[in-house]
């Protein structure tokens, strides 16, 4: 039961197996590789603008 909640759950935020977001996702890697290797510093989510956003708890920052 819990696989079949958990494919509900993606279902109802991203849609069937949504094509559009593998794509937005390989492009942001390759851009950001590309930009890394030229010297710059990016996180490849910062070039997906329909990703949700990672949270990170206030332990995780402290051990940064």
């Amino acid at each position: 039961m819990l696989e079949i909640r958990q494919w509900a759950e993606y279902r109802y935020r991203r849609g069937s197996l949504n094509v559009g977001r593998r794509v937005e996702q390989s492009v942001a890697n390759m851009m950001s590789i590309y930009i890394n290797s030229q010297g710059g510093d990016i996180d490849p989510l910062e070039l997906m603008p329909h990703e949700d956003d990672v949270i990170e708890t206030f332990e995780a920052q402290l051990s940064d």
